[in-house]
């Protein structure tokens, strides 16, 4: 159920970013933004991980459609990375020590639909805008970085797992469509240009549950974005 609502609400947003009203005005721009990128997480573990931020990037095409005086439509298409980092430490037998560091790069088709108010008035420059956000994983890749100290010797193990496969087919078997809440805040400049600063609230769990019920894994994304519309 939740994958059919997911897929409906991107083909409307993409429907919407390329139909043309002859009756609203519309403006067409293009995108470039910069993601900090972490994670809200529980596993089947009697540990503490710490989380750290992860640096992304994305960019791509959007639409402002004047819906009155004060606010207009911004549905937009992008590519987005998203991820996290995460850091265990664990004791192991003969009271060694294990370190244990992921990095989880998760790349999607990012579907915003971004209702803008202009605070004040149509010609002011700030602006405030508010909502849903429907992603499509595309690729991905989680890394493990396992660093084991035994008396004086350390020993190091690195893996990797596609983020999208299936878990019996040596995948992570975290899911593709994510879903979440976006809200922007940002100026005009110089007419045609514009910056700003955006949250994503991911509210799907993409984790896999079938093999692991107890976790979750929810994508939280900090953007800064720089836009120019054409028209």
């Amino acid at each position: 159920m939740k994958k059919t609502i997911i897929k409906k609400g991107i083909i409307l947003a993409t429907i919407i970013l390329s139909s043309i009203s002859l009756k609203a005005q519309i403006k067409y721009g293009v995108q470039l933004h910069g993601t900090l990128n972490t994670a809200s997480f529980t596993a089947e573990t009697d540990t503490s991980p710490e989380k750290d931020w992860k640096f992304g990037y994305g960019g791509g095409l959007f639409a402002e459609i004047t819906v009155s005086k004060a606010f207009y439509l911004r549905p937009s298409i992008n590519y987005l990375q998203k991820g996290a980092k995460v850091a265990e430490d664990f004791v192991i037998e003969g009271g060694n020590t294990s370190t244990q560091e992921s990095r989880v790069n998760l790349n999607y088709i990012e579907v915003p639909v971004v209702l803008i108010y202009n605070i004040g008035n149509t010609s002011s420059k700030w602006y405030v805008g508010v909502g849903p956000s429907f992603g499509y994983g595309i690729s991905g890749k989680a890394e493990v970085f396992e660093t084991t100290h035994i008396g004086s010797q350390t020993h190091t193990e690195f893996y990797d797992a596609k983020a999208f496969k299936n878990i019996e087919d040596g995948g992570a078997g975290f899911k593709r469509f994510d879903f979440g809440l976006n809200a922007v805040v940002g100026v005009h400049v110089l007419e045609k240009g514009m910056i700003q600063l955006g949250y994503i609230h991911g509210l799907s769990n993409i984790a896999n549950k079938d093999d692991f019920q107890g976790n979750k894994y929810n994508n939280r994304s900090i953007m800064l974005t720089l836009g120019y519309r054409f028209k």
